[in-house]
């Protein structure tokens, strides 16, 4: 389901009628795609990411899941408050939490795409609720891509020591995409540990009890004899 060209007319009410939409064939369901990016900013808020967090914890078969709000802008209020420009809705730690907590009924669930790259009122709170759904739905991963590319963000080296307690823990990983903003308060000793997890990734398939015999994608090398 493609919203991507409604931008700021796309709202919460909006929400409302993917979830009543999504609900017919929510216990058959396995792959959603919801896409809400707008190079304009939207009008959706955290009301709007709890249906949609509900809407995902009703489809228990889900497979793969994309959730893609890239684009909803935090706009500063510059205006006066009759004006029918200003932008009341906004994307903070609240919303994601409440998506993160759709993903706990959702234990066959391979991949998983998450863009909330221009949601710029994010923090560290929002790396751990992502962490913590995802580890608590105990799910399988083989693909998992996360968006928090802004340098508005207000990101530091607790939520990337956060990313990287969790990434060693995905031992079936095949596919990893992380587009992390290292600005402001990220040091070089945050963006060393993120690597060093990065790098035991290396060894996450069944050749990893021979260090010899592992390439850099994790797979065996066979030497012919």
């Amino acid at each position: 389901l493609d919203f991507g060209e409604c931008g700021h007319r796309f709202n919460d009410e909006g929400c409302k009628g993917v979830g009543q939409l999504v609900n017919h064939f929510s216990t058959t369901l396995t792959n959603l795609l919801l896409n809400f990016s707008t190079p304009i900013g939207g009008g959706i808020s955290d009301g709007g990411l709890h249906i949609l967090g509900d809407v995902i914890r009703k489809c228990s078969n889900l497979t793969h899941l994309t959730l893609n709000f890239e684009g909803y802008l935090i706009y500063c209020v510059v205006c006066s408050c009759d004006s029918p420009h200003r932008n009341e809705f906004n994307i903070s730690d609240t919303g994601v939490g409440q998506i993160t907590r759709g993903l706990l009924s959702l234990s066959q669930l391979i991949l998983l795409h998450l863009n909330f790259d221009l949601c710029n009122q994010l923090t560290d709170k929002s790396v751990e609720n992502i962490v913590n759904g995802i580890q608590q739905c105990h799910s399988t991963f083989t693909h998992l891509s996360l968006f928090l590319w802004n340098i508005n963000q207000s990101f530091s080296d607790v939520g990337l020591a956060c990313l990287s307690r969790f990434l060693p823990t995905l031992t079936c990983i095949q596919e990893l995409s992380i587009h992390w903003c290292f600005y402001r308060k990220i040091s070089y000793d945050g963006c060393c540990e993120i690597m060093k997890a990065i790098s035991c990734l290396l060894y996450t398939s069944d050749a990893a009890d021979d260090l010899l015999c592992v390439d850099l994608g994790g797979r065996r090398i066979i030497k012919k004899k």
